[in-house]
Parts: C-alpha cells; sequence; structure tokens
C-alpha cells in the first residue's frame, strides 16, 4: 500500500509508484492467460455436470464421513470407505482414478474461488497458529513454522491448479463450504 505520508512529501515519486504499482497488477492478471497459452489447457477438464454429481456425493456421503479435510489422501479415504459402505461413489460412474481427479478438480476449483482477501486471511491465520503455539523449544518452533509453510505453499498451489475449474465450481462454493473443513 502506498502511503499518504509519499503522497505529501513527494507527490511526483507517488504517482510514480502508483503507476507502477498498476502497471505491475495488470502483467499479474495476465499470466493465468499466458501459461494457459504457453503450456495449453488442463489435462483433464472438469465438467459442470461433473461438479454438480461430486458436491452431491460429498454432500450425501458427509454425515458418515464428516467433513471433508481434503489433502492428498482424501479421495481415496472416502472412496475405500464408501465402497465398504453404499457404493454410492461407484454408482455415480466413478473409478477410484476419476473420482480422485474429479474431486481435486472440483475442492482446487473451490479455493481458487475464494475472495483473494479471504484466502490472504485464511494463509495468515496459518501462519499466525504455525508461530504462537506456546512454549516450544527452537527446534520445535522451527519444525511448526515449517509445516505451516507447507500447509501455506499447498494452499497457493491447490489455488493456482483450480483456476481452470474456477468458473465451473462457483456455483457450487457456497455448498462446498459447507462440507468442507476449513
Amino acid at each position: 500500500m502506498l502511503s499518504a505520508a509519499l503522497r505529501r512529501a513527494d507527490p511526483a515519486r507517488f504517482r510514480v509508484a502508483v503507476r507502477l504499482t498498476r502497471s505491475t497488477l495488470k502483467a499479474l492478471r495476465v499470466l493465468p492467460c499466458l501459461g494457459l497459452l504457453l503450456f495449453g489447457p488442463p489435462a483433464y477438464a472438469l465438467t459442470r455436470q461433473e461438479a454438480i454429481v461430486v458436491v452431491k456425493l460429498v454432500q450425501a456421503l458427509s454425515p458418515e464421513f464428516g467433513k471433508l479435510a481434503y489433502d492428498d489422501t482424501a479421495a481415496d479415504d472416502w472412496f475405500e470407505a464408501d465402497a465398504e459402505s453404499d457404493r454410492r461413489i461407484s454408482r455415480a460412474g466413478f473409478t477410484q482414478e476419476t473420482w480422485k481427479t474429479a474431486l481435486d478438480a472440483t475442492v482446487t476449483g473451490y479455493v481458487a474461488t475464494l475472495p483473494e482477501d479471504e484466502f490472504r486471511a485464511i494463509l495468515a491465520t496459518l501462519r499466525a497458529n504455525a508461530e504462537n503455539r506456546g512454549s516450544l523449544t527452537a527446534a520445535q518452533r522451527r519444525a511448526r513454522l515449517e509445516w505451516g509453510d507447507e500447509g501455506i505453499l499447498r494452499l497457493e498451489t491447490m489455488r493456482a491448479e483450480g483456476a481452470p475449474y474456477a468458473e465451473i465450481v462457483r456455483p457450487l462454493a457456497p455448498r462446498l463450504r459447507k462440507l468442507m473443513v476449513e
């Protein structure tokens, strides 16, 4: 943020800083499109219908399995638990692999739909929780901070990976918010 003090102290520098900030922001908006041009579309194209089915399944299974705490193993865990139960996921037409792919695209798409300020607040909370954990040794504190930083990196990666699916998932985001562990 550019301060009012800079504006008053040196108006010319302030205008240059504003122009630089605006041009940087414009350049950052182009990066996702540039990435699609250079690397092509994502290998998997989530359809709106698949996303709807995924959300309906998570909603139907959550009373039995609890809220979705998404990580690398969540899709496999849910598929295997459902296979021992009512087999709703496979009856909906998913194999374990296609379920994992569709759930991943839906969840990362959801993360990409979060407003920037809300997303940054989540990251700040994660970092603050990692920093403020009572009396720890220096080694424990370092390990805790590394764990927090890894979590932040995972969320930022999820957000970037989910960008191609954000518009498909956006109408489902309020339902997903209720179904996921925060």
